[in-house]
Formats: C-alpha cells, sequence, structure tokens
C-alpha cells in the first residue's frame, strides 16, 4: 500500500515538473526566437551565448549539479531534527557564497583575458569586445541564481516543488520583456540586463516556501558538523567532474569561435532544441524520483530502489526514444518554423537542422544520463558517476577535435551525441556492479519495445513531409507551423498505436490512471 502510494506521489509530483518545465523551456526558446529574429546568426549572437559561459560555470559548479546532488542526500538525514539541518545548510550556503564572490571579483578583472585567450580566441575584435561588457553584466546574475538553487535544493527535501517551477518561468519572462523594451536603446545587451532581473526574481520567489518550512539562517561555519563533512565527502567528487564537464563547453565554444561568424550561436540554438526534451522530462523524471530514491538507499530497501530505478529508466525509454527520432525526423520544418523570420535565412534553416541532427541523436543518453546519475547519488557513490562522466568528457573533447576538421559544426555535435550514449551504457553498467540486484532483463525489453515503435513512428512522419510538402506555400508562417503541427499529431498518433499493440508498459499504466480518474468523476 505504501509503495502504491508512493508511486502515485511520484507520478503527480512527475507530470507538475513535465508540464512547468516545458513551458519554461517553450519561454526560454521564445527568448532564442527574439533574439534570433531580431540579430539572426552572427557576431552579436555569438558574444551574447559566450557571455554565458563564465556565469554558468560558476553556478554550475558551485550550486547547480554539485549543491543539489550533494545537499539533498545530506539534509534529507536531518528531517527529524531541522535546527541541525539549518545549522549545516547555513554553513553550507555561507561557504558557497564566499566562493562565489571570490570567483566573481576573480573573472570581472580577468575577463578579457578569459575572452581572448580561452573562450572565443577565433572571434574578431569586435565580438570579443562584446563578450566581454555582456560577460562582465551577466556575473551579477550568478549571485542571485546560486541563491535560487541553494533554496531550491530545501524545497526539493521537503517535497515543495512550486516555487522552483515557477521562479523558473519568470526568469525567462522579465528576459523576453525587459530584452525587447531596452533593444532600441542597448542592442543586445537589453537582453543582459534582462538576465540579471530575471535571476533576482527567480531567487524572491523561493523566499515565502522558505518562510512556510521554517527555514532558519545562522551566520557560522561549522565545517566540523558531521553533516557538513558529510556534504563534502559527496560534494568534492561532484564539483571536478561538474569541472571537466564544463571544460567539454568551453572546448566547443573555442573550437565553435573558429568557425564562421554565428557558429557558436547555431551550435547553441541546435542544442537548446536537443536540449527541450531532456530538459522537460529526463530532467523533471530525474528530479522527481531523486528524493526517493535516496531515502530508500538510506533505508538499505534496495529491492523497492532497484524498482524505483528501473521504473525512471523505462519511463525515460518510453518519451525520450520517439522524441529522439521524432526530433531528427521533423529538425527542418521545426527550424522553420521556430526561426525562419527577420534576419533568420533559409540558408541558415539548413545549415542548422543539419546540426540538430547529429546533436539529436544523442537525446535518449544524455536523459537517462540524468536518471542514472541520481541512482548514483542517492547511493552516495558520487565518485563513481564523477569518475565515469569524467571518461566520457573526455572522450567527447578528443572526438570534438578530430570531427570539427572534417565536419565543421556537425562534427561537434555528432561528437556531443556520441559521448551522451556512451554515458547512458557505462553509467548502467557501473550501477549493476553496485547494485547486482538490479535487473536489467526488463529494461533491455523496454528499450526494444519503444525503439521498434519509435522507428515506425519516424519513417512515417519522413514520407509525410516527402509527400506532404509539395502541397504547402512553406514561405508563410502559417503554413509551416500547420506542417509542423500535423507531423506533431501524426507522429504521436503513430507511436501511441504502435505502443498499445506492443503493450508498453508505460502506456498501459498511463491508460489505467486515466480510465480510474474519469470513472471517479
Amino acid at each position: 500500500m505504501e509503495q502504491t502510494e508512493r508511486k502515485k506521489s511520484l507520478v503527480s509530483i512527475t507530470m507538475f515538473l513535465i508540464i512547468t518545465g516545458a513551458l519554461s523551456r517553450v519561454l526560454g526558446y521564445a527568448r532564442e526566437i527574439v533574439i534570433t529574429t531580431q540579430f539572426g546568426q552572427n557576431f552579436q549572437t555569438d558574444a551574447y551565448k559566450s557571455a554565458f559561459l563564465i556565469p554558468d560555470f560558476l553556478y554550475l559548479v558551485l550550486v547547480g549539479g554539485a549543491f543539489s546532488t550533494a545537499f539533498i542526500p545530506v539534509l534529507s538525514k536531518y528531517l527529524k531534527d531541522p535546527q541541525e539541518g539549518w545549522r549545516v545548510s547555513s554553513t553550507i550556503l555561507n561557504l558557497v557564497l564566499l566562493l562565489l564572490l571570490g570567483g566573481i571579483g576573480f573573472s570581472f578583472l580577468f575577463t578579457p583575458f578569459l575572452i581572448n585567450n580561452i573562450i572565443a580566441p577565433g572571434y574578431s575584435q569586435e565580438a570579443k569586445e562584446l563578450a566581454v561588457i555582456l560577460t562582465r553584466v551577466m556575473l551579477v546574475q550568478s549571485v542571485f541564481m546560486c541563491l535560487s538553487g541553494i533554496a531550491q535544493g530545501i524545497c526539493h527535501v521537503y517535497q515543495s516543488f512550486f516555487a522552483p517551477a515557477i521562479g523558473s518561468l519568470l526568469y525567462n519572462i522579465l528576459i523576453i520583456f525587459l530584452g525587447i523594451w531596452l533593444m532600441p536603446v542597448a542592442g543586445i545587451s537589453g537582453f543582459a540586463a534582462g538576465v540579471v532581473a530575471g535571476s533576482f526574481v527567480n531567487f524572491l520567489v523561493h523566499l515565502p516556501p522558505l518562510i512556510k518550512i521554517g527555514f532558519e539562517y545562522y551566520p557560522v561555519l561549522d565545517l566540523k558538523h558531521e553533516g557538513v563533512r558529510h556534504f563534502f565527502q559527496l560534494v568534492l567528487p561532484v564539483v571536478l567532474g561538474l569541472s571537466v564537464i564544463y571544460l567539454n563547453t568551453f572546448v566547443t565554444m573555442r573550437l565553435g569561435s573558429y568557425l564562421d561568424d554565428g557558429a557558436n550561436t547555431l551550435l547553441n540554438n541546435a542544442n537548446r532544441l536537443m536540449q527541450l526534451p531532456v530538459g522537460i522530462f529526463g530532467i523533471a523524471i530525474a528530479s522527481a524520483f531523486f528524493p526517493t530514491l535516496t531515502q530508500l538507499a538510506n533505508e538499505r530497501d534496495f529491492k523497492s530502489f532497484n524498482h524505483n530505478l528501473e521504473n525512471g529508466v523505462n519511463l525515460v525509454f518510453f518519451i525520450l526514444m520517439p522524441a529522439m527520432f521524432g526530433i531528427v525526423a521533423v529538425r527542418e520544418p521545426l527550424i522553420r518554423a521556430l526561426f525562419f523570420q527577420g534576419a533568420f535565412t533559409e540558408e541558415n534553416v539548413i545549415k542548422t537542422a543539419s546540426v540538430l541532427f547529429f546533436y539529436g541523436i544523442g537525446i535518449l543518453g544524455y536523459s537517462q544520463q540524468q536518471v542514472l546519475n541520481r541512482g548514483y547519488y542517492a547511493l552516495n557513490n558520487t565518485k563513481g558517476a564523477v569518475v565515469i562522466n569524467t571518461i566520457v568528457i573526455s572522450v567527447n573533447i578528443l572526438l570534438s577535435y578530430l570531427l570539427v576538421r572534417h565536419m565543421g559544426a556537425e562534427g561537434l555535435a555528432f561528437a556531443y551525441s556520441i559521448a551522451g550514449t556512451l554515458s547512458m551504457f557505462l553509467l548502467f553498467y557501473g550501477l549493476k556492479l553496485q547494485v547486482p540486484s538490479l535487473k536489467s532483463g526488463r529494461i533491455i525489453l523496454s528499450l526494444m519495445k519503444t525503439y521498434i515503435a519509435s522507428l515506425v513512428m519516424a519513417g512515417a512522419v519522413h514520407y509525410a513531409i516527402k509527400f506532404g510538402e509539395p502541397y504547402l506555400i512553406l514561405e508563410r508562417k502559417s503554413a509551416q507551423l500547420l506542417e509542423l503541427y500535423l507531423l506533431i499529431m501524426l507522429g504521436a498518433a503513430v507511436y501511441i498505436v504502435m505502443a498499445k499493440l506492443m503493450h508498453i508498459e508505460e502506456l498501459d499504466s498511463m491508460l489505467e490512471k486515466l480510465q480510474a480518474k474519469f470513472s471517479k468523476n
């Protein structure tokens, strides 16, 4: 009974995170559409994309990934002793802020050196100067994003998911509206100002739930506290791993700076589309399952742990396998419908769609990486995940240098996808070694069924494009949107029919829940 209730709760949380995550991603793409419509893909947009690199690095290393994955297991142990939990939280918060301020100060002083010699040495001088200005503006957002990340970790421990989800929506809304408002006088710098304002509002939204939870702040640095020491044992390997992962981002940006003007913008636009299903579904599923996996691991209930992990992996297969095939199949209609207006040309459409093909084949690998990494973190084995991810990123960097010479931007995208797929297999194999009772039979069956259903779906969509496009006037935005809508509906219908015919467990479970809900009403 308890396991059934827990599963229902996980489903509800997952659906909420999927919906709000989808809205946030849609707003994020609306932001990118506004920028590319106004500026196209040129040195200005390249400078804007590069300006995120240092602030995002500070956030992801100090809070974004390291804090949440190490902090949730630690704070979960103090749910019955909140005062000690707040003391641990305050110590970690104070230390993170001290490190952050040092990082911001260093980055502000040495921004010209970092841009000119490490991040974008291939840019024109004009692009480099603009990137320096935008980077210094965006460094301010790191403070608010780190505060928001810490607050989000606390909220998730206490099963409070509303504020973090709403905060990310407001973040993107402010960037769009403030950027458009300031654009006539500030150009693309107006969007950088919107980033700072959006991050500030995102932090403010977290304050009411923190007060409701009863969070208490202490101006302490109790580094000898058992919980703090445990946090560092978990977080240091993760920080190292994230640093290596972000090294790959630096390498991609650096290599892209030597390609044509707009190459880094093109790579960013295609990568963001690839990350859309990963962010909406992969991260949402992982975030929903992680607290439960952590609790079960702490209770040493490995039978339930394995069952929940298998459910998470299979749910990713069910949702993300068709997403991968679908994005690859509709890549050109998708790019055309979203970006083909203003300064964005047909040539940009074709080139971006080509890069999206190579990014798209990595969707499944990076989605499973989200869930499988949580399995390691729940088991307090951050070192294992870091070792595997370090190997994967090393492969990615090596392949990037090799493939960019022969394939250009497409080579960088292909290297990224190969690494993501490799990560999925290595992480699962590592978990099986750690938890021998983890069964792969049910997972392999799910993989094969979703693969076949998705392949049939992609074939149907491909032939629909081939035989349907000659009858559409694709210069019209209405025709572009109609084509994309019909292709999505066709793909969804074919996949659902195939999933039903093949008795895919996840679809049957969803249909049973819907039937039960309607029967109750």
